[in-house]
């Protein structure tokens, strides 16, 4: 793989949050179907997925992205790619739900805890039965965690939530008073019939990799098509 500059275009399916205000992009390259994990060394900041007041990165927005080069690890985070800092995303256009439900067709499991053993990706669309629980907590920073069961009948209990439009829309709820929000998102996910979500494993921490709720996908969309600054201007500060 040579080293120099090369632009490719990427379906988004995960914007998460990371320490001291940074986020994680994460994507699909739809050339090879493999997920791809643009990283910037010192970190991607809100703004990279902002034009002016657009937010361009966007869940299954298709997006052109220059990278540098392919930087994958041994275990579990194969996906990572550094990327040119210096070139803005472009948006070229957002997928319509046929072309989204064809994505998740492809790319879809059913069985996380498979889908893990082989230890050679960090970043799964895992087919669900259901969502059992939602709750908040404050620890340390506002956190969101679900109970879940993949379609394999797997139960995956207490991940928490990094997706950063699942933050802002819960932070946002409770900002209004709205404290039914778990009963509501579940109703809304359960009774979709495309009901995905999307997990990201953590770096090794405390000698493990940890599982992270990184999207909630329904086709219809459970967030109606928002986005996370949407929220996030809502309530008037960062998720």
């Amino acid at each position: 793989m040579g080293q120099g500059l090369f632009r490719k275009k990427i379906i988004i399916t995960g914007i998460t949050r990371m320490n001291q205000g940074n986020i994680c992009v994460s994507g699909i390259d739809p050339d090879t179907w493999r997920f791809v994990r643009p990283l910037f060394p010192t970190g991607l900041n809100r703004d990279f997925t902002m034009e002016s007041k657009t937010q361009v990165i966007n869940h299954f927005n298709l997006v052109e992205i220059e990278f540098k080069r392919y930087r994958p690890e041994n275990i579990y985070h194969t996906e990572d790619w550094i990327i040119n800092e210096n070139f803005a995303p472009r948006f070229v256009r957002h997928l319509t739900n046929e072309e989204i439900i064809r994505v998740l067709n492809k790319v879809s499991i059913s069985d996380l805890n498979m889908a893990m053993q082989p230890q050679d990706k960090s970043l799964f669309i895992v087919k669900a039965q259901s969502i059992t629980r939602i709750w908040d907590e404050q620890y340390e920073k506002f956190k969101v965690r679900m109970d879940f069961i993949d379609h394999a009948g797997n139960a995956h209990n207490s991940v928490p939530v990094t997706d950063l439009l699942t933050l802002a829309f819960v932070r946002y709820q409770k900002s209004i008073g709205n404290n039914n929000y778990p009963t509501e998102l579940m109703n809304i996910f359960n009774n979709n019939p495309y009901r995905y979500i999307r997990i990201g494993l953590t770096r090794k921490f405390q000698d493990k990799y940890w599982k992270q709720v990184t999207a909630l996908i329904t086709i219809p969309d459970l967030f109606d098509g928002r986005s996370f600054s949407f929220y996030e201007t809502k309530i008037g500060g960062q998720a």
